[in-house]
């Protein structure tokens, strides 16, 4: 129906594509981000071209057809006029890109497309295509055509040609001694010059001119959002290096790219090297090395020609004096401007905040510069618990070093273990720049969002006046990411200081607790966030269920059961293999027990540690094997059932327990014991085949829920620790996932006489 999208189907598909006239399909899948982003934009364009079928193909549901259509990637876009394929394109368009896409639809020639076909088959089988000499050579690499002469040492020497697989030219170029030397053109499918410019023994030198086409054509120009307006692009080269970008319209005018808006006037003060900047919307003058890095004097300015900033650079860095507008950044409303020295883009030595008339209104010294490699081996970062008074003697050493930004961070965790802000306040106001609430937390959210995993170029913003308390929790998640949960903590605390308003560093708190191993601390933050964040306190209670859980004999909690139309009817291994790898995994738990035990002061009661097993390991502990197999069809497979725990938090920990101890005591339970002890017999429960099978199943349906956010309708679903899989955060999915990938290896092993090892790599799906 006229303006409205068609669902299509494998019974509809070709009755509605081969139809007279134009249709568009759009390949998508529900699961596919870009699918739904471009969807409002297909939707509307149905309605905008009346007189084009639009139809959506559904790839997930619609397999048979996608695969015939070889279907790569979505969302794809395939264009039939009269029933032929004309034109396809991958990845989701913008408004403007799609009408343009779809008004050259009604100019395309069948007879012109079907002979582009025909030339495509031919290269398919390695023949040149009419118009191409017999002697061209096809560059699989570029997908195209060549043909041209050689010199003695076989480099590309003279003119050559290129055509593309459908036998249009593309390009014409000149080599010398195997570098392009000399001018080029590039071609549209129309024969219509793309682009123009030359080459300087090898490197583009001079001006490199896109022209646009109303024809159809593969070849680029209105990307990265430049507007359908733009008719012609210059871009000058240097030896290689970009130096200017000038875009034009089909007047000859000079245009804002993203708009094709006229070029703005350039203000009179401003040098004539200046560009404009639409991005930004301001005006630059940067200078570049070799390596088309800033280097020497940048400047930049408003749209009507006040100075923004200006820095000196070195190779990239700012390195240099540094000055800049900064109205209403500051707290003393008298500033007007800061500036101070940078040193491979961090600021150090004295600062001045000024006023209109260039007067110092506040001045501070901002230390020494201490940047990544120096700052990522501080001791400030340590994980190690120390004393308050500890601490702040640290802070004062560094002080009195000029290193403020360690003796910030010092400070704050002593303050942590105190629980003390007010040192850190002093320290904060006497040796940061003095900014505004709203400056403070701006500066704070661009630092964490563009560089949050720096120590260093968060340190600088905290010294340039950046909100400390964001900062400081920003540090804790870093640290927390890193395996240092107890140096997290103390910035965490040190932030709730600051900012003890804040739910979301009692989250934050939370899950560096649970990377201690606290559960029951974690619990109580959880609980605390329940009236104002009921979904935070959710997550963080399910997740503290599924970190921490209670290893009992899981096994029998409930029926076994799934959908298979077959399963196995019990072993096929003998009982001495059973042992012996149930001793394998009573060893790889009783390594993780001693681990997790490792992570605690002795004595210290831990709730959820895995149980003793050392029952099934009267002799002590086996041999851990990692070698190498041949499955049933001879492919090699890697068996690997060693365990180092080094680097491993203790959330891997328990994850690593829980997947162990899942295998064993479903493998127990195979046996027909229902504790942790030895088998002496090989007694399969009725309900055997059952089990085997709902592990695989509850396998895919974590995995679903982990990697789309969805399940599927047709396998059974369940709970897992007290959560509806349907609800249980994709992150815990994951946890569950590995769970059940475990436990779903050991039934393969144990139900295939061709498996040697639980361990195998191919046994996890």
């Amino acid at each position: 129906m006229a303006g409205q999208t068609v669902e299509l189907t494998q019974e509809n598909f070709e009755r509605i594509t081969q139809e007279a006239g134009v249709c568009v399909v759009d390949f998508w899948a529900e699961w596919c981000g870009p699918c739904r982003g471009f969807a409002p934009t297909f939707e509307a364009a149905a309605k905008e071209f009346p007189n084009i079928t639009f139809g959506k193909l559904d790839t997930e549901a619609q397999e048979e057809v996608s695969g015939r259509m070889e279907i790569r990637s979505i969302p794809t876009l395939v264009a039939f006029k009269d029933g032929v394929e004309v034109r396809r394109a991958s990845g989701a368009m913008s408004a403007s890109a799609f009408a343009t896409w779809l008004s050259k639809l009604d100019s395309v020639d069948l007879a012109v497309e079907q002979q582009r076909a025909a030339n495509r088959k031919l290269t398919e089988e390695g023949t040149p295509p009419p118009g191409i000499p017999p002697h061209a050579e096809w560059d699989a690499g570029d997908e195209e055509w060549c043909s041209g002469d050689t010199d003695e040492e076989g480099e590309k020497h003279g003119p050559w040609k290129y055509w593309r697989a459908d036998g249009t030219l593309c390009n014409e170029c000149i080599f010398v001694h195997g570098k392009p030397h000399g001018p080029f053109k590039r071609f549209h499918e129309s024969g219509e010059v793309s682009q123009d410019g030359a080459f300087e023994q090898g490197n583009l030198h001079g001006p490199r001119t896109w022209y646009a086409s109303d024809q159809f054509t593969t070849e680029r120009m209105h990307e990265n959002g430049v507007s359908e307006k733009v008719r012609r692009t210059v871009m000058v080269y240097a030896n290689g290096r970009v130096t200017q970008v000038l875009h034009y319209n089909g007047a000859g005018e000079r245009v804002v790219p993203s708009t094709g808006e006229p070029y703005p006037t350039r203000p009179a003060n401003l040098p004539e090297k200046a560009e404009y900047r639409e991005d930004q919307d301001q005006w630059a003058s940067v200078s570049l090395n070799a390596k088309a890095e800033r280097h020497g004097l940048c400047r930049f300015w408003d749209r009507e020609g006040q100075l923004l900033w200006e820095c000196e650079f070195h190779e990239g860095s700012r390195h240099g004096r540094y000055h800049s507008r900064a109205v209403d950044e500051y707290a003393d409303p008298r500033v007007r401007f800061d500036e101070g020295e940078m040193e491979d883009d961090f600021a150090c030595g004295t600062w001045k905040l000024l006023d209109a008339e260039g007067n110092a209104v506040v001045t501070r010294d901002l230390g020494v510069v201490q940047d990544h490699e120096t700052l990522d081996a501080s001791e400030v970062f340590s994980n190690l618990p120390r004393s308050a008074a500890e601490w702040r003697a640290f802070a004062e050493q560094a002080r009195a070093d000029r290193r403020y930004r360690e003796a910030l961070l010092a400070m704050a965790r002593a303050s942590a273990v105190s629980l003390d802000a007010g040192p850190l306040k002093a320290w904060l106001e006497s040796l940061t720049l003095p900014r505004t609430e709203a400056s403070a937390r701006e500066n704070a959210e661009g630092v964490m969002n563009s560089a949050g995993d720096e120590r260093a170029a968060l340190a600088d913003a905290m010294m340039r006046g950046a909100e400390a308390a964001m900062l400081l929790r920003g540090f804790a998640v870093l640290h927390d990411q890193q395996d240092r949960p107890r140096a997290a903590l103390d910035f965490i605390l040190a932030a709730m200081l600051l900012a003890p308003e804040r739910s979301a560093y009692l989250f934050t708190r939370s899950l560096i607790l649970a990377n201690l191993g606290l559960g029951e601390q974690m619990q109580k933050d959880a609980e605390a966030l329940a009236p104002a964040e009921p979904d935070s306190w959710k997550f963080l209670s399910a997740y503290r269920r599924v970190l921490f859980p209670r290893f009992e004999f899981w096994p029998g909690r409930e029926p076994a059961h799934c959908t298979f139309d077959e399963v196995p009817d019990g072993p096929t291994k003998e009982l001495d293999a059973v042992q012996a790898v149930v001793r394998k995994y009573a060893t790889r738990l009783q390594l993780l027990r001693a681990e997790i035990l490792s992570r605690f002061k002795p004595g210290t009661n831990v709730p959820w540690l895995p149980p003793d097993v050392s029952s099934l390991l009267p002799d002590g502990p086996v041999e851990l094997e990692q070698t190498e197999v041949e499955d049933a069809d001879g492919d090699s497979v890697d068996v690997d059932e060693t365990l180092s725990t080094k680097g491993m938090g203790i959330p891997a920990l328990s994850r690593a327990a829980r997947g162990d101890w899942s295998a064993l005591t479903w493998l127990l339970w195979a046996c027909g014991v229902d504790s942790i002890r030895m088998p002496d017999a090989l007694t399969p429960p009725a309900d055997f085949g059952q089990a085997a099978g709902q592990a695989t199943q509850r396998l895919w349906q974590c995995r679903n829920r982990r990697s789309r956010g969805r399940i599927d309708p047709d396998l059974p679903t369940f709970d897992f620790e007290g959560v509806a899989l349907q609800e249980l955060h994709p992150n815990l999915a994951g946890i569950a996932e590995e769970q059940y990938a475990e436990t779903q290896a050991m039934f393969f092993w144990l139900t295939d006489a061709n498996h040697v090892s639980p361990w195998q790599a191919n046994l996890r799906g």
